[in-house]
């Protein structure tokens, strides 16, 4: 009886293995609910082994693992999943916790504006007692922004009050300074002409940053400095982002289709004689419209609008090294 029992049990693992071990075909992800405090990623995995899911009593082992830039912003586990008939499909769902958003943000700028975004799943099926594991099938994705672009210009503008050229910019230049999950600072520079034959004393420059109409980050740029009649200057205008308010911005660029405007805004203030007067420096300040498409669902594309040429547009494609989260590619 134990030999029979025994040849009926090799008998059903062998006609399990037979089948093949069953593979990940596609890995499709997508965001779900978003809330002030988390947001949904939705998972559908398809495996592909029809014939073993047809066998009956089939169950799925599912987990995965949703990273940005090495930083696991989501993971799951569902056991026991089953399978009925034809569906070979499973879905999961799983939360990003949006005070995660921050750090991932600072490590897309140090990153030169470049994030990779990797979903990693697992899937075990069990039939009669025997655990098949799946072939694997990772998805990278890899997008970048250039977000201050627009300031790094050397087309000479005018900066005028009153019908009157004030100072002349001649070239602006900004970079990213080194960010951590509490700041990001931008490192921008202006080099200025003043034509006048009398200085230009600037008491302050100001900013104001936003990301979907949210400030995320305003301050003073640069402190008192006097521009000499006939002369030309360097100034720094240092700006920061205060990552802290990048959860609140994340809902609602996830809500929009992950698509963002961002805004900066410059101002100087000057006195003359005790007056003190402050202008809009719309030659520095301008809006950037960009999408990100982490999932791989849609397109990227950045379009920027300098204050000081409302008509001017330049809009392009993201670079995006990796093709969209889908099937597998048959050879």
């Amino acid at each position: 009886m134990l030999v029979v029992v025994a040849l009926i049990g090799a008998t059903a693992a062998y006609g399990v293995l037979a089948v093949g071990r069953p593979q990940v075909e596609s890995v499709d992800s997508k965001w779900g609910t978003v809330t002030t405090e988390r947001t949904e990623v939705e998972t559908r995995i398809t495996v592909d082994d029809p014939l073993l899911l047809r066998l009956g009593d089939s169950a799925a082992d599912v987990s995965y693992v949703v990273s940005m830039n090495d930083i696991e912003v989501a993971t799951e586990r569902e056991n026991r999943v089953k399978l009925d008939g034809n569906d070979s499909t499973v879905t999961v769902s799983t939360w990003l916790d949006n005070d995660d958003i921050p750090a991932w943000w600072a490590s897309h700028v140090n990153r030169n504006e470049t994030t990779t975004v990797r979903v990693d799943p697992d899937v075990g099926i069990t039939y009669v007692g025997i655990q098949l594991s799946t072939t694997e099938l990772t998805r990278t994705r890899t997008v970048r922004t250039n977000l201050l672009e627009p300031l790094r210009t050397n087309e000479t503008q005018q900066v005028q009050a009153g019908g009157q050229t004030v100072f002349v910019v001649n070239e602006t230049n900004a970079q990213w300074g080194t960010a951590t999950s509490n700041r990001s600072p931008i490192d921008a520079s202006a080099t200025v002409t003043n034509p006048a034959p009398v200085p230009v004393p600037i008491t302050e420059i100001g900013y104001t940053v936003r990301l979907n109409g949210i400030v995320v980050g305003q301050g003073v740029a640069a402190r008192q400095t006097v521009i000499p009649p006939g002369s030309t200057r360097t100034l720094d205008v240092n700006a920061t982002i205060d990552n802290s308010r990048l959860d609140e911005w994340w809902t609602t660029h996830v809500r929009n289709n992950e698509t963002s405007t961002l805004t900066v805004e410059f101002d100087a203030t000057l006195e003359y004689g005790g007056v003190t007067r402050t202008l809009p420096l719309d030659v520095l300040s301008y809006e950037r419209t960009f999408e990100t498409d982490l999932f791989g669902n849609g397109t990227n594309e950045t379009s920027s609008t300098s204050r000081s040429q409302e008509s001017t547009r330049n809009r392009f494609r993201a670079v995006r090294n990796e093709p969209p989260f889908g099937r597998r590619p048959h050879g």
